[in-house]
């Protein structure tokens, strides 16, 4: 009688089972590691994949060499790309291990949210991907044959993950930039990346300004974006400055002075004055260590290095503002502060060009607390 029990018992459990009905088995995939996005002169997409291809194992290390292999299509959407481009190689064409997406410069221009929509839809997608733009067509990039790493794919990943950790572009991806690009008030910055023809390599050129979910043609330098970073308060683990600090000094690299920032502390205060002006203090304090200074003698200097970079970083920072405005690209998210604190301000304004108008007052108070072991 137990064992009738027990037997009917497990029956019904396999009753209940519905199995794998969902599996996806690797060996009928080929997976996406990249993908890219331009136009052509008929303004039709240009749609690149990147797929890796693993080779025979090499004597050396006896692991296999994976290498890219970049296949194109022209459709009228991303998701008929794809769809052409699966028809193209064997199994199943799998996008949940991209992670990279790349978009030419025109195609930027003209907004990049609409090629993001097959990829919120659907849940193979991967969530977890990079974005960039690319000056020129973003495919060209894809074709890049590095000779460290012949996995185009991961040889950008890894040179985007060197420029978070040096506070050179921040740490996003789709998911995290998600309600930011619909959020009316604030605007994304995006990796800006171009193609080193000479050396056949990429390199990061800094940060591209978004106005809404399009490119405005404009970006920020390295040198501006880890400032940029610093003022919205996402450094990385290493945030370093050159900077020119004398004029006259023989040879010539006395003149300059190469700091690391140790500690940061950022107050950003958004009023409206009587006028109905939007008035903006952001300061910005930095508290440094040197790591270069081939004049030597930064103790007995101090006072002025500190006084001479507070005034290069703010007018630096202004500067800095100042494109932000002219690409209209408001990645500070003044307008997020007027929309839950001066709701009846954020009302009145034009909501696509109320950051030109915007009062900033910024300053950078720098202060050396570490000068080296050399002193």
């Amino acid at each position: 009688m137990k064992m009738l029990r027990n037997l009917l018992t497990i029956l019904g459990c396999l009753i209940l089972t519905v199995g794998c009905w969902d599996q996806h088995l690797m060996k009928d995939a080929t997976l996406i590691q990249a993908t890219s996005y331009d136009l052509t002169r008929e303004g039709k997409l240009l749609l690149g994949t990147s797929i890796p291809i693993i080779g025979q194992a090499s004597s050396e290390s006896g692991q296999a060499v994976t290498r890219s292999e970049v296949l194109f299509t022209i459709a009228n959407t991303p998701r008929e790309g794809n769809i052409k481009i699966d028809q193209k190689v064997p199994g199943t064409l799998d996008p949940s291990k991209n992670i990279l997406l790349v978009f030419g410069e025109p195609f930027a221009r003209k907004g990049i949210y609409p090629s993001l929509d097959a990829i919120y839809r659907q849940s193979r997608n991967s969530l977890s991907a990079k974005l960039a733009v690319v000056e020129g067509n973003a495919i060209e990039i894809l074709r890049l044959q590095p000779e460290d790493e012949p996995n185009i794919s991961q040889h950008l990943l890894s040179l985007l993950q060197s420029a978070e950790e040096n506070s050179n572009i921040p740490e996003e991806n789709i998911q995290t930039l998600a309600s930011e690009m619909l959020d009316p008030g604030e605007d994304i910055v995006l990796p800006y990346l171009k193609v080193n023809k000479n050396e056949k390599t990429a390199e990061i050129a800094g940060l591209a300004l978004l106005n809404e979910e399009k490119f405005s043609g404009s970006h920020l330098s390295i040198q501006e974006s880890i400032l940029f970073l610093l003022l919205e308060e996402k450094k990385g683990k290493y945030a370093q400055f050159t900077k020119r600090v004398s004029k006259n000094q023989k040879p010539d690299m006395n003149n300059f002075i190469t700091i690391n920032v140790k500690n940061m502390k950022r107050k950003l205060k958004v009023s409206v004055n009587r006028n109905g002006d939007v008035v903006v203090n952001l300061n910005l304090r930095l508290k440094v260590f040197v790591t270069e200074y081939p004049k030597g003698d930064v103790d007995k200097e101090i006072d002025k290095l500190n006084k001479k970079l507070s005034r290069s970083f703010s007018k630096d920072a202004t500067q800095v503002i100042s494109k932000l405005q002219k690409a209209n690209c408001d990645a500070l998210g003044i307008g997020r502060h007027l929309i839950a604190f001066y709701p009846n301000t954020w009302k009145e304004k034009d909501k696509k060009e109320y950051l030109r108008n915007v009062k900033f007052k910024t300053t950078v108070d720098v202060e050396i607390v570490q000068v080296g072991i050399a002193e």
